[in-house]
């Protein structure tokens, strides 16, 4: 007795670009949320060196300036810019090409008349 297993077809895979473009949105957004973290942190601590502020809790070290904390919201920022740039030419370019697939379905339906 032989036995034979057949498999469904699964998912195709495509090589398209930007097939990653949700998770460089969520990436994105979570990016704003750090450079909005060290932003404040960074001006709580420009506060403090001014007075207008209470203890910072970082008091030694690295990360005890606020020229730093700055920088990284900035490159933080900066980051989080660029991936939702990427993002938003994917879907782009995902939408061109469904409209150019709309268009050519559409001709081999006419034709097929």
């Amino acid at each position: 007795m032989m036995v034979k297993v057949r498999f469904g077809r699964g998912p195709v895979v495509t090589r398209r670009k930007g097939k990653n473009s949700r998770l460089a949105m969520l990436g994105s957004s979570f990016l704003t949320l750090t450079a909005i973290t060290g932003a404040s942190l960074g001006l709580w601590r420009l506060g403090f060196d001014l007075n207008y502020a209470g203890a910072f809790f970082i008091e030694d070290g690295l990360l005890s300036h606020w020229q730093v904390w700055i920088a990284a919201a900035v490159l933080v920022q900066y980051l989080s810019w660029q991936l939702s740039r990427y993002a938003r030419r994917a879907r782009r370019r995902e939408v061109e090409s469904a409209r150019a697939e709309e268009k050519s379905s559409a001709v081999r339906a006419a034709a097929n008349l």
